[in-house]
């Protein structure tokens, strides 16, 4: 019997022992592979200051209307994430891509992710930067903040375009796993996961050295005090918006995913309800999945473009 547990504790040690290296290993890794990649990411955009820190913006196109572009949770490189939709609406217009602190090359923070600081620190970018009058175009979790973006500055957003927007009302908000993603990140096993397939990463259909920064900037984004703070404060950011309305007379576009829309019969009747307070709404639903503008971008701004001319009267 003794040398039965004799033998039990020493594979339970040797598998210890194993698996501490087995991390160990990932850890050193990871924290090498994040030193030496910083150096390779390349600049793009402008840095402009908010609250101290720099926040990042790019640039692109130019044209009567000014498009502003802004990220699902967790998008390593909002630039890159956006490029594909970028280069079709910059065909004729600004494109306008605001990178929150702790995403892009933005800096990251400390500050509380309250959807009251996220609208300010967002505005006071674009502020700097004399841009007054623009077309929101948010993915995921922002069409959730572009509610009280737009009803705290509603002379500003001429029209609001939500691409498989997330609403306050879908719930779930308090579903994050955000400490567990801290701890892959850091611990090295997520860079493991994203080394194991390039769809891990969500990353967008472009070049092989787009991917390979899209990967650099997501690694070393991902876990960052930011976006771990906005995975805690999203239940309260969607209890504080539950309640807010559009302005009647913003033009609102609803562009959603198919592969959103199956598995929920709730997607369109939420969003649906959303436009029933406002005069000009539209609802649209495109083959794909959530990140449509991967995949969808030529038709997404076929679709706005016919939208406008809806609005206007032109169609």
């Amino acid at each position: 019997m003794k040398k039965g547990l004799k033998i039990v504790l020493i594979l339970v040690i040797t598998i210890a022992v194993i698996v501490g290296v087995i991390f160990g290993g990932l850890y050193v890794n990871n924290k090498n592979k994040l030193k030496a990649e910083k150096s390779e990411i390349i600049e793009y955009g402008q840095k402009v200051k908010v609250s101290g820190k720099n926040m990042q913006v790019y640039m692109q196109g130019e044209g009567d209307q000014t498009f502003v572009l802004l990220p699902g949770y967790l998008t390593g490189s909002p630039k890159i994430d956006f490029e594909l939709l970028i280069n079709e609406l910059s065909k004729d217009a600004r494109v306008v891509v605001v990178e929150p602190f702790g995403y892009g090359l933005s800096d990251d923070t400390e500050t509380p992710r309250t959807v009251e600081n996220m609208v300010e620190e967002i505005h006071a970018a674009l502020a700097s930067l004399d841009i007054d009058t623009y077309a929101l175009v948010t993915h995921s979790i922002w069409g959730v903040y572009a509610l009280k973006y737009i009803n705290t500055y509603p002379n500003e957003v001429t029209m609001h375009v939500g691409i498989d927007s997330s609403l306050p009302s879908q719930g779930g908000a308090d579903e994050n796993q955000e400490s567990t993603i801290a701890f892959l990140a850091k611990s090295g096993i997520y860079r493991f996961m994203a080394d194991s397939s390039d769809d891990f990463l969500l990353i967008p259909s472009t070049d092989e050295a787009t991917k390979k920064q899209f990967k650099y900037i997501s690694l070393k984004n991902i876990g960052s005090s930011a976006t771990v703070n906005e995975g805690k404060e999203m239940q309260n950011n969607f209890d504080k918006t539950i309640n807010l309305k559009y302005p009647s007379d913003l033009p609102v576009l609803y562009i959603l995913a198919s592969e959103s829309v199956d598995p929920d019969p709730n997607w369109i009747p939420i969003h649906e309800a959303m436009l029933q307070d406002v005069n000009q709404g539209k609802l649209v639903v495109l083959e794909g999945g959530h990140y449509l503008h991967h995949t969808q971008s030529v038709e997404i701004v076929k679709q706005i473009h016919e939208f406008k001319g809806e609005v206007s009267g032109d169609n």
